[in-house]
């Protein structure tokens, strides 16, 4: 690591020039003591007058210069004049430099950083007489709400990151993003970034050895590469473009020690915590944004502001969409009731189809079942009819028994034609008059047979197949057999598991598929909703991108042209709107402009004009 003084120096100076565009004074604390040759010497007496600037009151002084708000009758405006202290408006290097560099940050013009009116000398002293804002530095806004909205954060990278790119462009960066050189106006909705120019100057003069004593600033908000003392250039200043939102969003920021060593070592080498709040849902694009912007290598993050406002415009599209859904009375996303209609449409479907194959089948194999019931009893029939007619219960009792044990069948009982029950495999039976099954429900009848089901338990079930004994097509007796039906159940039962999986199957295939085309449908209409939106705010620059050779891909072929034709004929030879960002203001939930007050505790949001 360089020389830590050296570090310290770079972010010293950032401290007047937020002083500079207030109209409530303010100063920052000296949080090293001053080295003896430069010790700290009270300012004289309030000058009357600053060159041709007329004094009225001082507004605030830091480490390097005393800050007064003037009045310019040239032009009559007010504005804020920054001088230079005495002790360093002696040093003809310090004094060279700050004017320098002052003349190069007024070269900036853009309405997201504060104006630079004029550069000069006065009574042998520098100055520099800029804007004067009516507002507070955001630092002082965080002091009393410790956070802000997600939406007035998005508000502020959109304004901070356009006001970057264009300073970047001119070839100057920044070096000190922090809250104390943010300025909130007091329309609630506009933010300015302050001490460009003068951030550069101690850099400028670190090689003379003119800045080892100065006054650290904020290091939370420093690069790593601004830690180690190497060359600057705009990535470091998106670096701390995302350590300020991070603060803003959270309330803290994401490096944090009470000694500087260890701060450092942090912003170095440790892992910016996640980006939570509590109660508060964060997008996952700002989130993927701050992330970005936070690596420890400049060549992992955002290249320019350029790139680094191509996502935000992501995060503005997402932003937007949300709110319209959530705030549209009764809106049901597309994609949502294409998904659900198709899925019910499909389950409807199968449960019938399931119903009717479960059915058709339960009765086929039932029909085979009777139907060997049926057959089995016909043949015993026809076996038992000669003992049956002879009373040869001898000879009944030995057939019974070799059908029992050779034959899937339960139950088999012989009467004759009086009723008794000549031959039973259950023995207490023979000899007394037969009784039927009770709760035996009666499926079919034929001619010289009826067919019963009988559930025996909860889990066994058994047709009875009672049968005519013929002989020469006279009754002589009956045969009752069971029949178990077990097999046919487990059948049944299995077939339906089977179908109601591949049911199941069948619905999330077609549920996912439903559902990545739906997606993609709702991302096209989604594009489209918010081309068209900025279509009729006036931003008629707007292309959508023509990605598909289909119906949607002619639909942007289409609206490509006529947002080209709008805009030839409402912008001719004049100045076009950018159609990068929306534009935002600040509002209370209930959806009031806050009024311009810095008392008032309630959350800010995003709202759109």
């Amino acid at each position: 690591m360089k020389s830590e003084n050296s570090d310290k120096a770079s972010h010293d100076k950032s401290d007047n020039d937020s002083n500079a565009v207030r109209n409530n004074p303010s100063s920052r604390p000296v949080v090293e003591p001053p080295s003896e040759e430069n010790a700290y010497v009270r300012p004289p007496s309030r000058p009357k007058n600053i060159g041709r600037y007329k004094v009225i009151e001082e507004l605030g002084r830091g480490a390097m210069a005393y800050v007064y708000k003037a009045y310019d009758p040239e032009i009559d405006r007010f504005l804020a004049v920054k001088v230079l202290r005495e002790e360093l408006a002696n040093d003809d290097d310090y004094r060279a430099g700050f004017i320098h560099e002052a003349k190069l940050a007024g070269q900036l013009a853009h309405p997201g950083i504060v104006t630079v009116y004029d550069v000069g000398v006065a009574d042998d002293k520098p100055y520099i007489a800029m804007e004067l804002l009516d507002g507070v530095p955001l630092d002082e806004l965080l002091k009393k709400r410790h956070r802000l909205s997600v939406g007035f954060t998005v508000s502020i990278l959109v304004q901070l990151t356009r006001a970057l790119y264009y300073a970047h462009k001119q070839g100057v960066t920044h070096r000190d993003i922090k809250p104390g050189n943010i300025m909130c106006l007091s329309d609630n909705k506009t933010v300015k970034l302050t001490d460009f120019g003068i951030a550069q100057l101690d850099d400028s003069l670190a090689s003379t050895g003119k800045v080892q004593e100065k006054v650290l600033g904020t290091p939370e908000f420093m690069s790593p590469e601004q830690v180690l003392g190497q060359s600057l250039d705009a990535r470091s200043d998106l670096y701390s473009l995302g350590t300020l939102i991070y603060s803003v969003i959270t309330g803290a920021t994401p490096f944090q020690a009470d000694d500087y060593g260890e701060l450092f070592r942090q912003i170095i080498k440790d892992k910016p915590p996640a980006m939570k709040v509590e109660g508060t849902k964060i997008p996952d694009e700002l989130g993927d944004i701050v992330r970005k912007l936070l690596q420890k290598h400049p060549d992992r993050r955002y290249q320019n502001a350029a790139l680094l406002m191509r996502d935000i415009k992501e995060l503005l599209a997402v932003m937007e969409s949300q709110a319209k859904e959530q705030s549209r009375p009764g809106f049901v996303s597309l994609r949502l009731r294409w998904t659900l209609g198709m899925a019910g449409l499909v389950t409807i479907t199968m449960l019938m189809g399931l119903l009717i194959v479960y059915y058709q089948q339960y009765n086929a194999m039932r029909s085979l079942a009777m139907d060997f019931g049926f057959s089995t009893s016909r043949l015993i029939a026809f076996e038992v009819a000669e003992p049956v007619l002879m009373k040869d219960n001898v000879a009944l009792d030995a057939i019974v028994g070799d059908i029992k044990r050779t034959q899937d069948i339960e139950y088999i009982s012989i009467r004759n034609q009086s009723g008794v029950v000549m031959a039973s495999t259950s023995v207490g039976e023979v000899g007394k008059p037969a009784k039927l099954f009770s709760k035996a429900e009666l499926v079919e009848t034929t001619s010289n047979a009826a067919i019963y089901s009988r559930q025996v338990t909860d889990s066994h079930k058994v047709f009875d197949v009672d049968t005519a004994i013929t002989f020469q097509d006279k009754e002589i007796g009956r045969v009752m057999i069971s029949v178990s039906a077990d097999k046919l159940v487990q059948s049944a039962k299995l077939t339906l598991v089977i179908m109601i999986a591949l049911m199941i199957v069948t619905l999330v295939a077609v549920f996912s598929m439903t559902l990545a085309f739906a997606r993609q449908i709702s991302s096209h209409a989604k594009r489209l909703a918010l081309a068209l939106e900025r279509i009729r705010r006036g931003q008629f620059n707007r292309r959508l991108s023509v990605e598909r050779n289909d119906e949607f891909g002619q639909v942007s072929f289409t609206f490509n042209q006529m947002a080209e034709s709008l805009e030839k004929r409402f912008h001719k030879g004049g100045k076009q709107m950018s159609g990068e960002t929306e534009n935002l203001q600040v509002s209370r939930p209930g959806g009031d402009v806050l009024e311009s007050t810095i008392d008032d505790e309630s959350t800010v949001e995003l709202k759109k004009k």
